[in-house]
Order: C-alpha cells, then sequence, then structure tokens
C-alpha cells in the first residue's frame, strides 16, 4: 500500500508539472518542466531503492528464522516463514521492475527534452 502511495504521489507531482509548465511556448520552458519531472523520477528511484536495501535486509532475518524453525523442529512456523519469504520475493520483484520502469522514464524524459531544443 506505501509503494502504491509513492508511486501515485510520484505521478501526480510530474503530470502536475508538467501541466504547470505546458502555457510556456519556449524551450527554456519545456525544459524546466523536464528536469524537474526528471528530478522527481530519480528521488522516486532513490526511495524505491531504499525500499529494496531493507526488504533485502527482513529476507535475511526471514532465512535465519526458518533455518531456527527447522532446526527446532517447529513445522509450522518454518511453513509461516517459507510463505513470508516467497511474498517479499515476489514484492522485490516487482520492486525491481518498477526501478527500471522509472530509469526508463528518465531516459525518456531527457530524450524528449533534447528533441525540444
Amino acid at each position: 500500500m506505501k509503494k502504491l502511495i509513492q508511486v501515485t504521489a510520484a505521478i501526480i507531482l510530474t503530470l502536475g508539472m508538467s501541466m504547470a509548465a505546458a502555457p510556456m511556448a519556449d524551450a527554456q520552458g519545456n525544459n524546466a518542466a523536464a528536469k524537474n519531472q526528471k528530478r522527481a523520477v530519480k528521488e522516486d528511484i532513490k526511495g524505491d531503492k531504499r525500499d529494496l536495501k531493507q526488504d533485502q535486509a527482513e529476507l535475511r532475518r526471514l532465512r535465519a528464522d526458518l533455518r531456527a524453525a527447522e532446526t527446532a523442529g517447529d513445522r509450522s512456523r518454518a511453513a509461516r516463514d517459507r510463505d513470508a519469504i516467497r511474498n517479499l520475493q515476489a514484492q522485490m520483484r516487482n520492486d525491481r521492475i518498477d526501478i527500471q520502469q522509472d530509469k526508463a522514464e528518465v531516459k525518456a524524459v531527457v530524450k524528449g527534452s533534447k528533441k525540444g531544443k
């Protein structure tokens, strides 16, 4: 849910910045809007990478808990930890995809601003 809110906020900010810059007809106005959009997306990428590192630490903790549960012979706790690991890995895969898409968006913004010159 937190990720969805962050993505939605980034989209709204980028749309707002591009809408605010729309009345500017000159090339400098378009470049300023592109820079603002690029900056917003880069900040989003930084946040995503920070979240990914936190998820990796959580994954290490879950794996240690799983080993402890298996050593103790606690099958229900081990199954619960395996499910949590599986869900976290899926979330991390999606986060990595989001980061790649954001990077592609930055490249598209840069490429688009260069065409407007």
